[in-house]
């Protein structure tokens, strides 16, 4: 295991980079190289009025690392209708909220507007938070009810302010306790039904495997012991990527620091752990984020829910990463039994290290 010494951020099976395929032409056309997927629409150019569109990569980006498409460096862009959007939602008795995380594309995920926008914000909620929208919403990768608008604000909690959409929640008979959900516009709904939901069961053995995993894990990574590792466990989940699979485990773990936006205390680490037992021989690691405070800032994620976006049959996973000031979101994509990052907000940190095990 001394191989995976000082690394910050692997998977312990192959990556595979995912490459966003597409190029400016002119400041008047993005031509973006896709084709049918799921349920989005593929397209070969697009007008965008003659608005001049460039990507802007992150500043830092590991070699290795799968980030998608990131964000948009002309904030004018106008809003576009029949845009695929991916919402992040939650209730309290019948109200509910949804806020954008990203746009889906064939090939990635870009940016929502946000609040330092706020002429997009305002054109966002015009054409996507109308009064009387509805939205499908989805837990644990099946549909479980709908939202309907009834109108919308601005939500602060995230590190750019983002339009929010209120409005009354009606789930289905068995999951009318799920506090927290994915979301998308209802004519973008997939075709997993709430008949076929059905969470994994914890059990003492899935439990104990996220343990002996990371034991595994914390001295590959050269990360100090904490006082108790049961106790520095923070969130532990599982789901299933098929329904012919065992469940796949993921669990966050830190030492000094907790699964909140709060300042990072002396020596905290957190470290996110996704495990699978693919072959049926016992749970092995198949991504590992271990993010010391210092020198990177606090990043601690931890599983939001997961819902197959690119309608290949396999689901992306939601990620909410705690910062000192405020959260952000990250997604990760599958490939094979490896799971790599194919977005993070503009304002999350990437990784400072450039050697990433394969």
């Amino acid at each position: 295991m001394n191989r995976f010494k000082q690394r910050h951020s692997f998977s312990y099976l192959r990556k595979t980079s995912l490459s966003p395929k597409f190029r400016i032409l002119s400041p008047g056309i993005l031509t973006i190289f896709c084709g049918t997927v799921g349920i989005f629409t593929s397209c070969e150019a697009v007008q965008w009025g003659g608005i001049e569109i460039s990507v802007e990569a992150p500043e830092k980006l590991p070699v290795k690392d799968t980030v998608g498409i990131h964000s948009i460096a002309n904030p004018n862009r106008p809003i576009l209708t029949g845009r695929t959007f991916l919402y992040l939602g939650s209730k309290a008795g019948d109200e509910g909220s949804l806020i954008p995380i990203v746009e889906i594309l064939p090939n990635g995920f870009l940016s929502t507007p946000y609040n330092s926008y706020k002429e997009r914000s305002k054109e966002f909620a015009k054409h996507y938070f109308e009064l009387g929208s509805q939205f499908s919403l989805f837990s644990n990768g099946h549909k479980i009810g709908t939202l309907t608008t009834t109108h919308n604000q601005l939500n602060a909690n995230y590190c750019h302010a983002r339009p929010e959409a209120k409005g009354i929640v009606r789930l289905a008979p068995g999951v009318d306790e799920a506090e927290s959900f994915l979301a998308l516009a209802k004519e973008f709904s997939t075709s997993n039904d709430v008949r076929d939901y059905r969470p994994v069961i914890q059990t003492r053995a899935l439990r104990q495997a996220s343990i002996d995993m990371i034991i595994d894990v914390i001295p590959s990574v050269g990360a100090t012991w904490p006082s108790s590792v049961l106790e520095s466990r923070q969130a532990l989940n599982f789901f299933m990527l098929r329904e012919d699979q065992t469940p796949t485990i993921i669990a966050t773990f830190t030492k000094n620091g907790s699964l909140e936006i709060s300042p990072a205390s002396e020596g905290m680490y957190s470290i996110l752990l996704i495990g699978s037992n693919s072959d049926g021989v016992g749970y092995k690691p198949t991504y590992v984020d271990y993010r010391p405070a210092v020198p990177e800032g606090k990043a601690a994620g931890r599983y939001f829910d997961h819902l197959d976006l690119n309608g290949d049959g396999i689901s992306e996973i939601i990620l909410e990463v705690m910062g000192e000031t405020s959260k952000w979101i990250s997604v990760l994509g599958n490939t094979g039994d490896t799971w790599n990052r194919m977005y993070i907000d503009s304002c999350g940190p990437f990784d400072t290290s450039q050697n990433e095990i394969s």
